[in-house]
This record gives C-alpha cells, structure tokens and sequence, in this order.
C-alpha cells in the first residue's frame, strides 16, 4: 500500500515538475510553503489527498529536473503545447505499476496558485486492482501558503497525507526501488 502511494506520489509530483520545467513561459514557483490538494472524480471515491511542499529556488528547480527524467524515462509519448493560455500535455507513460494514457492542462501563475487537470485511462498491475483501463479524472489545486514553511519543513520537504515527510534527496534515492 505504501509502495502504492508513493509511486502514486512520484507520479503526480512530476506531472508539475515535467511541465514546469519546459520552455513554455512558466515561471517557477515562488519560494516557500506550498499546499496541494489532489481530488480524483474517477475512479468514484478515491479519497482526496493534501500535500505540503517547502521550495526555494534550489529545490524547484531540482524537483523540476527529477520530473523532467522521470517523464523522459517513463513516457514513451510526451507531447506539450501551449493551447489558450494554458500547457496542455498529451503522454504515454508507465511510473512503477501504473501506466496511463493522459491529457493535462496546467493554468495559473505559479506565484500564488497553480491548477492542474488530468484526463485520461490508467491500468494498474497490481494484485487486488480492477484490470484493463480504468478512466481516471484528478484535478490538483496548487496555492502558496507563506514565505517561510512551518512544520519543521526546509526546503526540498514534501509532506503527503498518511505518509512520512520526505526530501527531494531521498526521493531521488527511492526512485529505483520504486521502479521509478
């Protein structure tokens, strides 16, 4: 279950950090606090997810690249565009168990708040999952909270609800146990 969520985690942090990291006029995000809330429409009652994340300059960037090989490594179509104000991503991919067939579109400022919006088909192999595609719909709500992270966090932190507070360092050193 946990091997489940982070890749999950994995997953949904590079779709931001891929995109962000793209030469589309994105600015990165401002330094500090930011809170992610991650809601899925399909499937039907998957729980809604928070997410906490301390950046500077230094760890936006870093998560950026980490997103940007993940995507390179893990998607085998990845194409992106801007489309009315906003990057739309058209990928192929497969991150660990899960591989998808997805549409995202990215609005907002990456100062004060992000909004990310996903279409698309998943199959997970994983014992106890439904087989063949599954149509899946998650939105992610991005906003800064403060200029300074409370709770500990310093730069780098990622907090996902449920599981423990992990780094950019560590996360890049459980990728490949991941199958990242």
């Amino acid at each position: 279950m946990i091997r489940t969520a982070l890749t999950m985690a994995f997953a949904l942090a590079g779709t931001v950090s891929f995109a962000s990291a793209q030469a589309l006029d994105l600015p990165p995000r401002k330094p500090g606090q930011w809170e992610v809330k991650i809601e899925s429409q399909k499937p039907a009652g998957a729980p809604a997810m928070a997410m906490q994340a301390c950046i500077d300059a230094a760890t936006d960037k870093e998560l950026m690249e980490f997103g940007l090989r993940m995507g390179k490594d893990k998607c085998q179509r990845f194409e992106m565009k801007r489309e009315a104000g906003n990057i739309v991503i058209d990928a192929t991919c497969k991150v660990g168990p899960v591989a998808s067939t997805t549409r995202t579109i990215i609005s907002g400022d990456f100062q004060s708040a992000y909004n990310v919006k996903i279409d698309g088909t998943t199959t997970m192999s994983a014992p106890g999952m439904p087989s063949g595609p599954q149509p899946m719909q998650m939105t992610q709500a991005g906003r800064w909270v403060a200029a300074t992270c409370g709770g500990g966090m310093v730069p780098g932190d990622i907090q996902m609800q449920g599981l423990p507070k992990m780094n950019i360092k560590q996360l890049k050193q459980l990728a490949p146990m991941l199958g990242l």
